[in-house]
């Protein structure tokens, strides 16, 4: 049996709780009443019995004259034959106006020591169960004497509560009536219509108990079936609409995941081809050329890494747009970070004649704890525009301290350890943006004027990009621009400062010999026979002399069980099995010493890294391989790794 929901539950109670409210209202009500007849009945009673003994003692002062004055005995026996006629009356006792006792009377079931008479009272009060009476008595206008009267208080009792019953009797069959009628006309019917309300919108509230007729709950009831059918119909519709939208979501997620995987898989393919250009466009720079070669070769990777950088935006726009972007935290040392955003446009610089002024606020940490990517990329993309859109002039870089936040939560030495909020701006004089374009300049694959892409070339995507970052870290990209004077972009930020950083983080270290380590046993797992010879080339330049290469997985797996090897650059896409599952049977297997294992992959998504990790990879290198990163890499994977002049035998 379906349990009542807590909200209907809590109707039916508030419903019998009006009930009861109401029933405790009438009850109240009759009380009022009987008090109300209780009171009069018993004022008037006693008004009316006051009158009458007044009357009657003024009606018997002839008589009672006759008695005293006269010593009539007979008047006297008279007197009291006209009293005994009086039931209620117990007792009489009349007084001169000296409060003298003349006269004494009382009835023949009662004794006189009961009724004492009470010379001092005036007026009308209570004497044990009897009503006690003393007044003067009249005649002719002039009071002659004073009595006192015991008069039974039985009769007016039962006066009173017939009275009472009179009055009440009807007003109680009434409320009982009404309670009666409320009871099972509303309450009982409004309970039930509550308890159907558990079935409201399903179609099935039955209202068949309630006749067909004008009653406010009978009307009630037929509205509310009313109401359930029509709630029914369109949970019906609503259900098939869900049904609907769902599956359209199903099909939009299906279509991202499609997408992801495509902008992942178009990476992958355009940055292979990319790795070999690259690639022996560094080996080329190593060689001794003549200085038009030279610069054909510059021309050659300048146009090589501004593919690579139209990639990389539609990638991170991508990965933007599905949310796949978190933030990662490093140490770096700001100035050379710097330095670092401005290398890639020293060339265009020098050639466009433009000057670039970098001014960073001397009361600004050296070190800091934060995503240094996302505010490189940021930075470069701001630089990168500066540079394409100021055909000469200058260029500002300006880092300003903003404020000193102090962290209660992380302490060192003692010290509490400070956040720093830093304005980052870039500022040029270039061609400027009007002032109606300002506001599309950061949609996706917008740019202020439609021949600017002509003109300057570019996808559209840096700004919205950066936008995006800037959001992602709580902040907000800002700018200012007026047609033909330049443009200034800012953000500001709150860094963590870092005390003791990292030293690899903080310097480009490159070493291009590793002689040193030419004993190492190097297998190179890769499929593409352009970048075997280019991962090769890059080797024999290190100076490394025992490098193999394989094809695939299934070649690499045969190949450590009979050869010693100390480290493998694993491809992780290639036929017959990929770098990963080769990964994973190699961690398996016994060794005096496992191989130091560093991942090469043209997929850059952060998801790729965390799987290769995860397969048992010890490092990871993106294609298109950069030779300092290869060589650093290396060095440290050697320093951690003994040469092995021998490798048993393996068992899977």
């Amino acid at each position: 049996m379906e349990e009542t929901p807590y909200c209907i539950k809590r109707q039916l109670k508030t419903q019998q709780g009006l009930f009861n409210k109401i029933t405790l209202m009438m009850s109240g009500v009759l009380i009022c009443v009987m008090l109300t007849a209780l009171t009069l009945s018993y004022y008037s009673n006693t008004q009316r019995l006051v009158k009458n003994v007044k009357v009657m003692m003024n009606a018997l002062a002839p008589v009672f004259i006759d008695t005293i004055v006269f010593q009539d005995t007979e008047s006297s026996l008279e007197f009291n034959r006209l009293i005994s006629q009086y039931k209620e009356i117990r007792s009489l006792s009349v007084y001169d106006l000296n409060n003298k006792l003349l006269h004494y009377y009382h009835s023949d079931n009662v004794r006189d020591v009961n009724l004492r008479p009470f010379l001092y009272i005036s007026g009308l009060s209570m004497y044990q169960r009897d009503y006690l009476l003393s007044y003067p008595a009249y005649f002719n206008g002039d009071p002659i004497f004073k009595y006192v009267v015991y008069y039974s208080a039985s009769n007016i009792i039962k006066t009173i509560v017939i009275q009472i019953l009179i009055y009440v009797l009807p007003f109680l069959f009434f409320i009982v009536f009404i309670l009666f009628y409320m009871y099972h006309k509303v309450t009982h019917p409004l309970n039930y219509l509550i308890s159907e309300l558990t079935k409201m919108g399903s179609g099935t509230l039955d209202i068949s108990v309630f006749k067909k007729d004008n009653s406010e709950v009978s009307l009630l009831a037929m509205e509310l079936s009313k109401v359930d059918n029509y709630i029914f119909h369109n949970e019906t519709k609503l259900q098939t609409l869900n049904e609907k939208l769902q599956q359209q979501t199903n099909q939009l997620n299906e279509a991202l995941r499609i997408k992801g995987n495509f902008m992942a898989n178009m990476s992958h393919e355009i940055r292979t081809p990319m790795n070999g250009v690259l690639g022996f466009v560094q080996c080329l720079e190593d060689r001794k050329l003549d200085k038009q070669s030279k610069q054909q070769v510059e021309y050659i990777k300048q146009s090589a890494n501004a593919l690579l950088i139209i990639i990389d935006e539609i990638l991170d726009y991508s990965k933007l747009e599905a949310g796949n972007v978190e933030l990662r935290f490093n140490h770096f040392h700001l100035e050379t970070f710097i330095h670092g955003c401005i290398a890639p446009f020293e060339h265009d610089l020098r050639e466009k004649n433009i000057q670039l002024e970098i001014d960073i606020d001397t009361k600004i940490a050296p070190y800091f704890d934060a995503d240094e990517g996302r505010i490189r990329q940021i930075l470069t993309n701001l630089l990168g525009n500066a540079v394409k859109f100021t055909p000469h002039g200058n260029i500002e870089l300006r880092i300003r301290l903003l404020d000193d936040i102090e962290s209660l939560s992380a302490m060192v030495h003692d010290q509490p350890r400070l956040h720093q909020r830093l304005c980052f701006s870039v500022k040029d004089s270039g061609i400027g943006i009007a002032p109606e374009s300002l506001n599309a300049i950061f949609d996706s694959y917008t740019q202020a004027d439609g021949s600017i892409s002509r003109q300057f070339g570019g996808t559209g995507l840096g700004l919205s990009i950066s936008n995006s970052l800037c959001q992602l870290m709580s902040t907000a990209l800002n700018v200012e621009s007026e047609l033909g004077k330049g443009t200034i972009f800012w953000f500001n930020v709150d860094l963590k400062c870092c005390d003791h950083p990292q030293a690899e983080s903080c310097n480009e270290y490159y070493n291009n010999d590793l002689s040193v380590y030419s004993d190492m046993n190097i297998l190179v797992v890769e499929d593409s026979k352009v970048n075997q010879q280019l991962i090769k080339a890059f080797l024999d330049s290190f100076g490394l002399l025992n490098i193999s290469i394989v094809n695939d997985g299934v070649l690499a797996l045969e190949y450590i069980q009979h050869h010693a090897v100390d480290v493998i650059l694993m491809d992780c896409q290639m036929p017959n099995m990929g770098g990963i599952e080769a990964t994973q049977r190699i961690r398996k297997m016994d060794f005096v010493q496992p191989p130091y294992i560093i991942a090469l992959t043209a997929n850059v998504l952060e998801q790729e890294k965390r799987h290769c990790i995860a397969a048992g990879m010890d490092d990871y290198i993106s294609k298109p391989i950069d030779k300092k990163t290869l060589s650093r890499i290396l060095e440290y994977a050697f320093l951690h790794t003994e040469p092995l002049p021998l490798l048993q035998k393996n068992q899977q």
